[in-house]
């Protein structure tokens, strides 16, 4: 299973909730311990000497979420911050490390120090420069040595398509997961050019520089990159009706393709760069930015279909590599606009912000389960709980409604958030390492892809 947190812990059992997980809800109780792992799950479990018993009763007992991409980097203030993801519900998180130079495994190294004062336990992405030997070597070391198994590659960020071709192939070749940010830069570039010189700036831009053309032709091209190379691929994040049915169309011919969506996606929309209202915060200004009704409604039926299989926050410090918020209300706002709506399922709703990721990422059953063995990472989660966030907040959820609480975090096996606060002695989170796919997993992946571009039907 990887590194544990390190020593023994006390016994604790949680009993009388219902047990959501992304396949089935049972009254059971769960018992957590070791070195903070689940030692056992069933009904009426008897409370061994000297453990500490926790009432569920009336709350649902979830997975502590998972949250596929943040970008924090070798920020040690920001990873201060992830208590706010405790407060939401989530107790890991996969966070993308930009390298200011070319030396991976260094970047690595600081981004690991920074990330000892987590509150969550942590993974992370690495973002690739273009592909050369060195990279190369650098990619097989943070895969084999270091537990990395995925690697960023942004056309946002300049990545040519031959770099796209070398690296995802490499990566495959590794076992590793390539995730590529799907937007067309010259494009985006050319446009924002053209409308500072009309005088056209800041929030009221965005739209317009990058509108949906733009992100699905990089999503559809991506895909197709990844085809040739018969390479799986995580895109993301992605907005538009448009990416979203190129998703489906490849995963219809058996390509091993997924998507990820941002929780602030599914539920604001481009109003807010009205340039007659109040809006126009630079919160606002984002890659990609905030589309229109018929947009979200193709983000949540992807999530209902699977096409689109996980939501995550982006949190960035200041919002310099994504939103400045979004780790306590991830798992809030799906829960309220997608199961208390009517879209979504609970289990569902455990699969898009727990299982899902986890599986993806392979630490699935270490995270995003509740069975013996697995991290003791559990949430105490109210049903009921429903606030708006002030309206007049400086906050990108300024007006949105939030749906559930996390009245309990247990991050393994100890609580380390209870009733709006955190809690002493829960020390910080550990690193998990995520071990490479199998070989014949990646082959059989590669294969598959190939096949599915024979006849040109992406």
């Amino acid at each position: 299973m990887g590194i544990r947190h390190g020593h023994t812990r006390d016994l604790l059992l949680v009993r009388g909730g219902t047990v959501v997980t992304g396949q089935a809800s049972l009254c059971v109780d769960v018992l957590c311990g070791g070195v903070g792992e689940i030692l056992a799950v069933g009904p009426d479990l008897e409370v061994p000497s000297g453990c500490a018993v926790v009432d569920a009763g009336g709350l649902l007992v979830l997975p502590g979420g998972v949250d596929p991409r943040t970008g924090i980097g070798a920020d040690e203030a920001g990873f201060a911050r992830t208590v706010e993801a405790l407060a939401g519900g989530t107790t890991t998180i996969l966070d993308v490390m930009r390298p200011d130079g070319g030396d991976l495994v260094a970047a690595w190294r600081d981004w690991r120090h920074a990330a000892r004062g987590a509150h969550t336990d942590v993974g992370l992405h690495m973002d690739l420069p273009g592909y050369d030997a060195s990279v190369s070597r650098a990619m097989e070391e943070l895969v084999t040595c270091h537990g990395v198994n995925s690697f960023v590659l942004s056309m946002m960020r300049g990545r040519e398509d031959r770099d796209i071709l070398q690296l995802a192939c490499h990566a495959a070749g590794l076992g590793a997961l390539s995730l590529i940010e799907a937007q067309n830069a010259q494009a985006i570039a050319c446009l924002r050019d053209e409308l500072e010189q009309a005088g056209i700036s800041g929030s009221e831009a965005c739209p317009l520089y990058a509108p949906p053309p733009v992100e699905a032709e990089a999503t559809a091209r991506a895909i197709m990159l990844a085809g040739l190379r018969g390479a799986p691929v995580q895109v993301g994040p992605v907005s538009t009706t448009q990416s979203v049915a190129a998703l489906a169309g490849a995963r219809l011919c058996g390509q091993r393709v997924e998507g990820h969506v941002l929780a602030a996606h599914l539920v604001i929309d481009e109003a807010v760069y009205d340039p007659e209202g109040d809006a126009g915060h630079e919160c606002y200004i984002t890659i990609p930015p905030f589309r229109d009704m018929a947009h979200r409604r193709a983000l949540w039926g992807a999530l209902v279909s699977g096409n689109v299989g996980m939501v995550a926050s982006s949190f960035s410090p200041g919002g310099r590599d994504g939103l400045d918020v979004g780790l306590a209300e991830r798992m809030r706002v799906v829960w309220q606009h997608g199961v208390r709506s009517g879209v979504l399922t609970v289990e569902e709703f455990v699969a898009v912000t727990a299982e899902a990721p986890a599986r993806a990422f392979n630490i699935y059953p270490r995270k995003g389960a509740i069975m013996p063995g697995a991290d003791a990472d559990l949430v105490l989660w109210d049903p009921e709980a429903e606030e708006r966030c002030p309206p007049d907040a400086d906050s990108l959820y300024a007006g949105i409604m939030l749906g559930g609480r996390a009245v309990q975090v247990v991050r393994g096996g100890m609580t380390v958030w209870k009733n709006g606060d955190v809690q002493p002695g829960g020390g910080y989170g550990a690193y998990v390492p995520r071990p490479a796919f199998r070989s014949t997993l990646s082959t059989h992946m590669r294969q598959a892809s190939r096949l599915s571009l024979r006849d040109g039907n992406i």
